[in-house]
């Protein structure tokens, strides 16, 4: 769908400023960086290359080889964009004279008349709670040997875990318990998701032999106990030492982690339908 421009680019330059100005914007490099790419490449008259491959190169610096059919991550942000400009436009933008949509099926952005443009000192400030960010509670895995040095092993690949969810951003993580907690979890791990109020648990084992090594990671609902993503990892050990091939156990603990939070926003996205 083609965008129509009614507006002169000066009058969509400062809304845009204004949009820019907003909390989840000021937050959100990614969301900034989204809406500028799509506003300045519409006003450019080259709203045919706004796709989904285009964003992830120019916004989310994905590489060349990027495929929109295997990563979700372009439609994943989209949503968010949406989501924060309608919030922008319930509250702080209220009475601004240019509201900027993003329909849904495409991602050229539309200018229209608000209808409800007030002169600057008659506008009315409404107040907005910080959005509440979902919450991942990374448990302790489950180690199945007794071979030196498997703890720590374990909790190099959590911790990676916990990297790459905060590095993705608009999540809240926890890894860390007290004694009291660790022997809730070990438990039951719903009940112990339930005291921290976390929305998701991420939780796993590992077992190595002198043959394979075998990680098991889940990505869990803590309300409902609902499986949402489960991955496992073997490596065929042969005479290697373990460490050696912790890269690649890595490697696939990140793939893991886009994979929750793709499945995380997702679920938001359909409750905030």
């Amino acid at each position: 769908m083609e965008s129509k421009i009614t507006f002169s680019n000066e009058e969509i330059y400062q809304q845009t400023k204004r949009v820019l100005s907003f909390h989840l914007f000021r937050n959100s490099p990614v969301l900034s960086r989204f809406l500028e790419f799509v506003i300045r490449e519409t006003i450019d008259e080259k709203e045919v290359q706004i796709k989904e491959y285009s964003i992830a190169i120019n916004v989310l610096h994905r590489a060349r080889d990027f495929n929109p059919n295997g990563d979700s991550i372009v439609r994943i942000h989209a949503g968010r964009l949406r989501r924060a400009l309608n919030d922008y436009y319930l509250t702080q933008g209220i009475y601004d004279p240019i509201t900027i949509q993003i329909p849904k099926g495409c991602y050229v952005p539309e200018f229209t008349e608000s209808g409800t443009a007030k002169q600057a000192g008659d506008a009315i400030h409404v107040a907005i709670d910080q959005p509440i960010k979902p919450l991942v509670a990374i448990f302790p895995f489950r180690i199945s040997t007794e071979k030196e040095g498997m703890n720590e092993y374990i909790l190099v690949l959590k911790e990676q875990v916990s990297e790459d969810l905060l590095n993705l951003h608009d999540l809240s993580v926890i890894g860390y318990y007290s004694l009291e907690m660790k022997a809730k979890i070990r438990e039951n791990i719903l009940e112990a998701g339930k005291l921290l109020a976390a929305d998701y648990i991420i939780t796993g084992s590992l077992t190595y032999t002198a043959e394979r090594m075998r990680v098991l990671i889940n990505l869990l609902c803590s309300d409902t106990g609902e499986l949402l993503v489960s991955k496992s990892f073997e490596k065929h050990t042969g005479s290697a030492v373990f460490f050696e091939i912790k890269d690649e156990m890595l490697q696939n603990f990140k793939c893991f982690a886009r994979d929750c939070y793709g499945i995380i926003f997702e679920r938001r996205n359909k409750h905030a339908i």
